[in-house]
């Protein structure tokens, strides 16, 4: 049996992470939590609620000294998602927080379509290029579609003037290119992990706008 010495700094980051997703969780307005109407559903609940478990998952890899290899797999996976499924995630419920300003046309089956396309696609990748010689590929499929949700989540923000939108999409556009060099040049490699826990402290703040928009609006 080998052992390995645990991460102690990795293990604090996912622990602020999971600190960070509990007070997200608590600072959900009513409408984008779990005690939604069945009309809203709550994307934004479930993304948060991944994100606490991801965290758990990572106090248990990262402090372990033999980790299992069940739960080496599961938190890869689980790590793997965290790339894929903020930001669809955030958009799809930005619209249902806005729909009512749209157009009468319905855009909901093209808004389903995009969070399944963004997520499932850059995932079957991942496991199509999985050696390490083919991953690359998979990472400009994953990178692309970032950058689609950047674009939406701009125009949405742009469109109904949340300003923590725009914010988010300049830090989530950091965090995709200039965070990554920036770990490997320092040697910093739980700085993904804070990052994903600005981005809740950001996310949160923009369904909190949002919701006060459509109060503003007199929508309910």
């Amino acid at each position: 049996m080998t052992f390995t010495r645990p991460s102690i700094p990795t293990c604090a980051a996912h622990l602020v992470l999971a600190g960070v997703s509990g007070w997200s969780l608590k600072q959900l307005p009513a409408g984008s939590n779990l005690t939604a109407t069945p009309s809203s559903v709550p994307f934004m609940s479930m993304l948060l609620i991944f994100l606490l478990v991801h965290s758990l998952l990572g106090i248990f890899r990262h402090s372990h000294p033999d980790p299992h290899a069940n739960l080496r797999k599961l938190y890869d996976l689980s790590a793997l998602l965290t790339m894929l499924c903020p930001l669809p995630l955030l958009n799809t419920q930005l619209y249902l927080k806005y729909q009512p300003l749209f157009t009468s046309t319905s855009f909901l089956p093209l808004v389903y379509g995009y969070l399944l396309v963004s997520i499932l696609v850059p995932f079957t990748t991942g496991f199509i290029y999985s050696s390490i010689n083919q991953r690359h590929k998979s990472g400009y499929v994953t990178t692309a579609m970032n950058l689609v949700s950047l674009l939406i989540l701009t125009w949405i923000s742009c469109s109904y003037d949340n300003l923590w939108g725009l914010g988010l999409a300049v830090s989530y556009c950091l965090k995709l290119f200039a965070l990554p060099r920036f770990a490997e040049r320092y040697s910093i490699v739980d700085l993904y992990i804070y990052g994903l826990a600005f981005f809740e402290i950001f996310a949160i703040n923009v369904v909190i706008d949002a919701e006060l928009y459509r109060v503003e609006m007199g929508i309910r």
